[in-house]
C-alpha cells in the first residue's frame, strides 16, 4: 500500500526552494572560487620553493666562482710563483733576503685577495716542504705539502681545481693553531712553462659564510636545504662520518636531466613524502635541493584558503534569513486567502477579501480576481458556466504567481555567469587603462608630446604589466621636474619601456626598469634601464653601424615591423633634431641588464 504524500503549506514549499536554489549557487561558486584559490597558491608556493633553490645555488657558485678567480690570480702571477720558488728553495740566500722575499711574496698575495674579506686564507705551498698564507694566519707552516690530507686528491686533479667543504679546520691541520670552524678550501695545481707540475694553491672561506643563504633561506615556507658536490657528496649540511640517517635526494634525482625544477618524491628515511625544489650549478656543479614536507607545503595553502568555507558558512546563514523571510513575504497574501476561503459559513459566503497590496502584480491580481468573484456570486447575475470560467481564471493566476520561484532562479543565474566571466574591478580597470594607452597611441594629430604625458602612459602601460605579472616585476621613475613640459618625440620612452619589458621578461624573475630624467651639463638625458639579458653583440654592432650610415649619408633604412624599435626612434630624433642629439645604448657593466640614453640640448627658456 502507498503512503500518500503528505501536504506542505506555501511558504515551506518556497523556504525550501529559495534555500536549495541560493544554497546550489553558492557551493557551485565557492567550489570554483576555492579551487581557483587553492591553484594560484599552489602555483605560488611552488615557485617560491624553486626561487628559493635557484637564489641558494647561484649565491653559493658566485662564490666557489669568486674563490676560484683569486686562485687563478695567483697562478697566473709569474712573480709570486718566482718569488715563492726563491723563498722555498734558495738555500744560498741570506735571512735578510729572505724576509724581502717574505715581505714581497705577502704583499702580491694580500693584492690579489684584495678587499674581499670573505677570503679567509690565501696559501701557496711547494711540491715538497712547508707552505706560505696571508689571512687568518701570516706565515710558513708546520706541515710538510705531502702530508696534508688533500696533497693526493688535489695532485690527481693535475691543474684542475679541487674543493673540499667541511673536512679542514681552518689552519688547525697547517699551523698547530687557528680556529676549529670549519671552512670551505679550493685548490689548483700550478705548473711551469713545460707543464712541470710546481705546487699548490688553496684559497679557504668559512663554511657557513659560503652557505648562509642555506642555513636561514629567505623564504616563508619551512624548508630543508640539501647541497651535494658534483660526485653525489653530501656537503651541506655537514656530515661527520654516518650517512645513513640522511635521505640520498641526489640519486633520487639522477635520472632527471632538467637542470631545475620541481617533483615529489617519498622519503624512505623519514617515512614521508615530500615536495622537492632542485638546482644544478653550472660553475661549481653543485646540486642545491630545498625540500619541504607535504603537510608543510599544504597547510599554509589549506589555512590561507579557510575564508572561503567560512564565507560561505555566513552567507548560508544570510541566505537561509532572507529566504524564510521572502517565503513568508510571497506567502502571507496566499495563506490568508487561503485561510479566508477555508473559514467560509454560509453567513458570510458574500464577504470580500481585505487584504493591503503586496506589491506582487499575480497576488494582488488573484485578490482582486476572488473579490470580483464574489461579488459576481453575491449578485447572481452569472450562469454557472461563468462561475466555472472564473473559477478556472482564479487557478490560473495561482499557478502564475507560482512562477516567481523559476524567475528568481533565472536571475541568480545570469548574476552567477557574470562572476564566472571574471567582471570583476581588475579586470575593469585594467580595460580602462589598456584602453586610454590606445587612444593616446592611435591618435595621430600631433608627432610630439611632453615629457610628462609621455610618461602618464607609460606608468599606464607599467601598471598592465605590474598586475600581469605581480610581484616578479617592478619599476621605478626618478624624472626631474625640469624636464615634465619639455617636447620630445611621441611614444620614444614608451617604445623604449616595452622594448626593456619584452626582453626583461625572457630571463628569471625578478625583472625591474627604472627610468631616470635629468640634465647634466646643458642636456636633458631620460634613460631606461632594465636588468633582462642585455643587448646581444651581433644586435649591438649591427644596430650601431645602420646609425652610423644614417649619420654619414643621410640615407634612412627600411624598418621591418619586429625588431627595429632601437632604430626607429634614432631616426625620429635624428628627423626632429638632426645631429644635435644625444643617443647611447649598450649593457650595463655591473648587475647586467640593458641600458638606453637619449638626449639633447636644454634650453631653460624652451
Amino acid at each position: 500500500m502507498f503512503r500518500r504524500k503528505e501536504k506542505k503549506n506555501l511558504q515551506t514549499l518556497l523556504f525550501y526552494r529559495f534555500l536549495s536554489v541560493t544554497g546550489a549557487l553558492l557551493l557551485i561558486i565557492s567550489v570554483i572560487v576555492y579551487m581557483i584559490q587553492y591553484s594560484e597558491l599552489y602555483k605560488n608556493m611552488a615557485n617560491d620553493i624553486l626561487r628559493t633553490s635557484v637564489s641558494i645555488g647561484d649565491t653559493v657558485d658566485l662564490q666557489i666562482s669568486q674563490m676560484d678567480t683569486v686562485c687563478l690570480n695567483v697562478i697566473n702571477s709569474t712573480s709570486v710563483k718566482e718569488t715563492f720558488k726563491r723563498w722555498s728553495q734558495d738555500e744560498d740566500i741570506t735571512p735578510y733576503e729572505r724576509v724581502i722575499y717574505q715581505n714581497t711574496l705577502s704583499d702580491a698575495l694580500v693584492s690579489i685577495r684584495g678587499v674581499d674579506t670573505s677570503i679567509r686564507q690565501l696559501n701557496i705551498y711547494p711540491l715538497e716542504g712547508a707552505g706560505y698564507g696571508i689571512g687568518n694566519y701570516y706565515g710558513r707552516f708546520t706541515a710538510e705539502t705531502e702530508t696534508l690530507p688533500w696533497y693526493q686528491s688535489a695532485k690527481e686533479k693535475d691543474g684542475y681545481r679541487y674543493i673540499t667543504t667541511g673536512t679542514n679546520r681552518l689552519l688547525s691541520s697547517y699551523s698547530g693553531t687557528g680556529s676549529d670552524r670549519l671552512c670551505v678550501s679550493l685548490y689548483r695545481m700550478y705548473f711551469d712553462n713545460y707543464r712541470n707540475p710546481l705546487g699548490f694553491v688553496e684559497v679557504q672561506k668559512y663554511y657557513d659564510e659560503l652557505f648562509a643563504d642555506a642555513i636561514s633561506p629567505l623564504t616563508a615556507a619551512d624548508m630543508d636545504i640539501t647541497v651535494y658536490d658534483s660526485d653525489g657528496v653530501q656537503i651541506y649540511p655537514y656530515l661527520e662520518e654516518d650517512t645513513s640517517d640522511s635521505f640520498d635526494y641526489y640519486s633520487a634525482l639522477s635520472d632527471i636531466s632538467s637542470e631545475s625544477g620541481n617533483i615529489r618524491l617519498y622519503n624512505n628515511v623519514e617515512n614521508q613524502r615530500e615536495y622537492i625544489a632542485f638546482s644544478r650549478l653550472d660553475y661549481s656543479g653543485f646540486t642545491v635541493v630545498g625540500s619541504i614536507r607535504n603537510i608543510d607545503f599544504f597547510l599554509p595553502i589549506l589555512k590561507s584558503l579557510m575564508w572561503i568555507p567560512l564565507l560561505a558558512i555566513s552567507l548560508f546563514a544570510v541566505c537561509y534569513f532572507v529566504s524564510r523571510f521572502l517565503s513568508r513575504r510571497i506567502a502571507y497574501p496566499l495563506t490568508e486567502m487561503h485561510q479566508f476561503l477555508a473559514r467560509k459559513d454560509s453567513g458570510s459566503e458574500f464577504q470580500l477579501i481585505h487584504l493591503d497590496d503586496s506589491d506582487v502584480l499575480e497576488i494582488d491580481s488573484l485578490r482582486d480576481s476572488l473579490n470580483t468573484f464574489i461579488e459576481a456570486k453575491k449578485a447572481a447575475t452569472e450562469s454557472l458556466l461563468v462561475m466555472k470560467e472564473q473559477e478556472i481564471q482564479a487557478q490560473m493566476l495561482a499557478l502564475q504567481a507560482q512562477m516567481n520561484p523559476h524567475f528568481l532562479y533565472n536571475s541568480l543565474n545570469t548574476i552567477s555567469a557574470m562572476a564566472e566571466e571574471g567582471m570583476t574591478e581588475e579586470v575593469s580597470g585594467m580595460c580602462q587603462d589598456i584602453t586610454s594607452i590606445l587612444r593616446y597611441i592611435s591618435s595621430d594629430k600631433e608627432s610630439e608630446s611632453t615629457v610628462e604625458e609621455e610618461l602618464e602612459h607609460c606608468d599606464l602601460y607599467l601598471q598592465c604589466m605590474k598586475k600581469r605579472f605581480k610581484d616578479s616585476f617592478t619599476y621605478e621613475f626618478d624624472i626631474a621636474d625640469d624636464l615634465l613640459d619639455m617636447k620630445i618625440p611621441k611614444l620614444c620612452i614608451q617604445l623604449l619601456i616595452e622594448n626593456a619589458v619584452k626582453f626583461t621578461s625572457k630571463t628569471a624573475p625578478p625583472w625591474h626598469v627604472r627610468i631616470e630624467g635629468y640634465i647634466d651639463a646643458g642636456q636633458w638625458l631620460i634613460s631606461v634601464k632594465d636588468n633582462g639579458p642585455g643587448f646581444d653583440p651581433e644586435v649591438d654592432r649591427r644596430l650601431r653601424a645602420q646609425m652610423d650610415e644614417i649619420l654619414k649619408y643621410s640615407k634612412l633604412p627600411s624598418l621591418e615591423l619586429d625588431g627595429m624599435g632601437i632604430l626607429n626612434i634614432f631616426i625620429r630624433f635624428y628627423l626632429l633634431f638632426g645631429k644635435a642629439f644625444l643617443f647611447q645604448f649598450g649593457n650595463l657593466p655591473d648587475k647586467g641588464g640593458a641600458f638606453v640614453i637619449v638626449g639633447g640640448r636644454f634650453h631653460e627658456e624652451d
